[in-house]
């Protein structure tokens, strides 16, 4: 009713509530920049004046009008692929840290959460969402845990069949299926896979798509299944090839996961059509770099700063996104009938950000929409593990070997490689002696032990690339599932991290010698703290600086290592069950007969 309410109003018989005069106005439409007028009423937008040669034909007036001569607005930024709790923080302090930066809205996958808590989870994560002023559109989780149940390669604190899925689909705010992870599974044509897909179907879902490294004929059978959408390319061709095989390209710049500079000549190129392609985050920004770097601006700052042409930029955040979401006649552009959601820019290209509109409302949000902290139910706390040992961690590699010389004790392991920058992996195989040091080499013991049912499972293996000297760190995020996973060179301090990890609630610990160094407390289901911004920055900047004195030489080492945990990106992962060849979904040992 707002729109038939301001008809009045378009057609200039009333004053708008507020008017921008002047402005160059970055119509994502039409791919234009013009000078204009933007008139808005009632939250929404009402109309906009004449641009180009015949601007002054017909202008409008507004209640309260602002002069935004040389100044550039653009649609509020659309994040369309995120995970919030990746970021450490409560939705609302998320909120806090991104709306001034340009982002009015975020299309979730509470996938985090829902791997720890499940539905009930993704309830109170939406009841918190509705406190704040961000346009926060849900996916429903559609991989929990990450891989089939029935493989057995992983333990989640919940699992959501195609029951808990319509169950999702139904809720306000859920929008759609979230990244279909288990690409094996659709391409096996496992059946609670596509009974998931089928109930999206039938509520005519956006499905959204994850297919590391598929190409091929693989490639075409995922499509054919009605997945429509990747944000895993890491490569130009990878990402050529799904955009024209109908795919929406999610082009992911974060804090460790780089995929910007591979792909930008693609965004760039004038034989490139770029509607399908969008930038995102992924949820992969730490909080340092929120604070510091900012979060879809900086993206679309990058993109820029790649050759992209800044009004294409705009776009692959904005109306791409909301056309994808089938969220375009409420978002996505600045146009008549759209939340009058909008960035007014001192510079373009630097993305520069002079205000925040929301709703209509100029000055963005008062802070005074925040003074209620939502506070998460008691099931959230979620650090159901049994006191670690230092024994726990031995991992038996004599073998056969045993019974020969001590020079010839060798035995060929696989080790997970890290790969900087990118969340795929290799698995090395690395011929070690029994009694060798193997920490000389960079390769070091790395664990992940079950935390959400009190099952005692611990899955074992090495890990090089860390860089780690002395010490050891663990922590309770770890993707999908979130147990606790360890490195270390020390099987004391490496069970020293977990309990104080459990002590917590979860987190981040970082162990030296036989103390705790530094720790950062996420008690919101072992995922998000309680406290803001600031706060967990200036944490984050502790345990980095931290680690790196005891020899880490990553740039992302926390994010890194989270992602050493998930089964579905390539090749060599690691579980609470034990190493996992991604690629041939098993688990396999580290001794290599």
């Amino acid at each position: 009713m707002m729109a038939k309410e301001s008809i009045d109003t378009a057609l200039g018989k009333e004053r708008a509530d507020l008017v921008l005069k002047n402005v160059n106005l970055v119509n994502v439409c039409t791919g234009e920049m013009y000078e204009t007028d933007i008139a808005i009423a009632r939250g929404l937008i009402v109309g906009l004046g004449s641009g180009g040669w015949d601007r002054y034909r017909y202008r409008y007036e507004g209640r309260k009008e602002i002069d935004a001569k040389g100044k550039y607005a653009v649609p509020g930024l659309i994040d369309g692929h995120t995970h919030i709790e990746m970021s450490m923080l409560s939705v609302s302090e998320f909120a806090k840290a991104i709306m001034p930066r340009g982002t009015t809205a975020v299309v979730a996958d509470p996938h985090e959460i829902a791997n720890v808590l499940g539905i009930e989870g993704i309830k109170a994560f939406l009841t918190e969402t509705r406190r704040t002023p961000l346009k926060l559109f849900c996916m429903a989780p559609s991989s929990v845990p990450s891989t089939d149940p029935a493989h057995g390669l992983e333990t989640s604190g919940a699992q959501i069949g195609h029951e808990e899925f319509e169950e999702l689909l139904r809720l306000e705010g859920v929008i759609g299926m979230a990244e279909m992870m288990n690409f094996s599974g659709v391409i096996a044509k496992e059946d609670e896979v596509w009974r998931k897909i089928e109930v999206a179907k039938a509520f005519k879902s956006t499905i959204d798509g994850h297919a590391p490294l598929l190409r091929g004929k693989e490639l075409n059978a995922y499509v054919l299944s009605g997945a429509g959408s990747d944000h895993e390319s890491v490569s130009y061709g990878e990402a050529l090839e799904k955009l024209r095989l109908g795919m929406r390209v999610m082009v992911r710049e974060g804090s460790a996961a780089k995929n910007l500079s591979a792909i930008a000549p693609l965004l760039r190129s004038v034989d490139t059509d770029t509607r399908n392609c969008m930038l995102v985050t992924d949820g992969d920004r730490t909080p340092r770099d929120l604070k510091e770097l900012g979060y879809l601006d900086y993206v679309l700052r990058r993109a820029i700063a790649e050759g992209v042409d800044p009004v294409r930029a705009v776009q692959m955040c904005t109306i791409n996104t909301a056309q994808w979401f089938k969220l375009d006649d409420f978002i996505g552009s600045i146009s008549p009938g759209k939340s009058a959601d909008i960035v007014l820019l001192n510079n373009l290209e630097k993305f520069d950000v002079d205000t925040v509109i929301v709703d209509g409302r100029d000055g963005w949000v008062d802070r005074t929409e925040y003074a209620y902290r939502y506070k998460y139910p008691q099931y959230a706390k979620s650090m159901r593990v049994k006191q670690i040992r230092a024994e726990d961690f031995a991992i038996p590699l004599e073998l056969e070997q045993e019974r020969k010389e001590t020079s010839e004790r060798e035995v060929r392991i696989r080790v997970i490689g890290l790969i900087e920058g990118e969340l795929v992996t290799d698995e090395l195989i690395e011929q070690i002696s029994c009694v060798e040091t193997v920490r000389d080499r960079d390769i070091l013991k790395i664990a992940v032990i079950e935390r959400h049912h009190y099952s005692g499972e611990i899955g074992l293996g090495f890990v090089k690339g860390l860089g780690l000297k002395t010490g050891a760190v663990a922590s309770s995020i770890a993707h999908d599932s979130h147990n606790i996973i360890v490195i270390g060179t020390d099987e004391e301090v490496m069970a020293l991290a977990c309990n104080r990890l459990k002590e917590i609630g979860g987190g981040i610990v970082l162990c030296s010698g036989k103390e705790v160094m530094n720790e950062l407390a996420l008690p919101i289901a072992g995922l998000m703290s309680d406290k803001g911004l600031d706060y967990v920055a200036k944490k984050q900047i502790e345990l980095e600086e931290n680690i790196a004195e005891l020899g880490c030489k990553l740039d992302s080492p926390f994010i890194t290592i989270s992602f050493l945990a998930l089964p579905v990106i390539p090749k060599l992962k690691i579980t609470a069950k034990g190493l996992v060849d991604v690629e041939r979904q098993e688990i396999v040992d580290i001794v290599i007969a």
